[in-house]
């Protein structure tokens, strides 16, 4: 592709062009496939673009879906009340391991603590209880990444009238509609 363009429609009908030359291209090589549904194929291809666009720039699709992250230093300094020592990342470490925080590991092996799990306080981060007792609850031990799991703690449904962690947050972990949410997110992981 040539130089990046300064509009989206720009650059879409440069992406499809070269996209036209290479089928046009590969198909008078190998054939024309025949049963071959042309909006699936669209839409699969528009997928495939939009995450080499979104790596590109350096986001993944699932970072975007579950927001700001705290890292382990980030955490260390402020879990703990002003004028207190810092706690050591191995504390923190072993907080994530033990799920006493909302916590994923990274593509670069790091820990990644998301923001929305905090209160901001004198200074301070104070663990939201109940989002965290919602993390528990999920199955982590399913086909699903906590990094997954934190995206779908992070994304809005209308049935929960915003986000499993906001439900959890106003309502409670055991609350009956994120009950349910969660029953069904279990039986998808299973």
């Amino acid at each position: 592709m040539g130089s990046a363009a300064a509009k989206p429609d720009d650059l879409i009908d440069e992406v499809t062009a070269g996209i036209r030359r290479r089928l046009i291209d590969r198909m008078a090589r190998q054939g024309v496939p025949s049963g071959m549904d042309p909006e699936r194929l669209a839409s699969e291809a528009t997928d495939w673009i939009m995450s080499a666009i979104t790596a590109e720039s350096g986001t993944s699709l699932i970072a975007s879906r579950i927001g700001p992250a705290y890292t382990t230093d980030d955490l260390s300094r402020w879990l703990v009340a002003p004028g207190r020592p810092p706690l050591t990342t191995q504390a923190i470490r072993k907080r994530a391991k033990r799920r006493q925080l909302v916590a994923f590991f990274t593509d670069d092996h790091q820990w990644a603590f998301p923001s929305w799990q905090f209160d901001r306080a004198g200074g301070r981060l104070i663990s939201r209880h109940e989002v965290v007792s919602l993390w528990q609850r999920l199955p982590h031990d399913g086909v699903l990444t906590d990094a997954d799991l934190a995206a779908w703690m992070n994304t809005a449904f209308a049935s929960l009238d915003g986000t499993p962690a906001e439900r959890a947050d106003r309502r409670g972990a055991d609350e009956a509609e994120l009950a349910a949410a969660v029953s069904r997110l279990r039986a998808r992981a299973a």
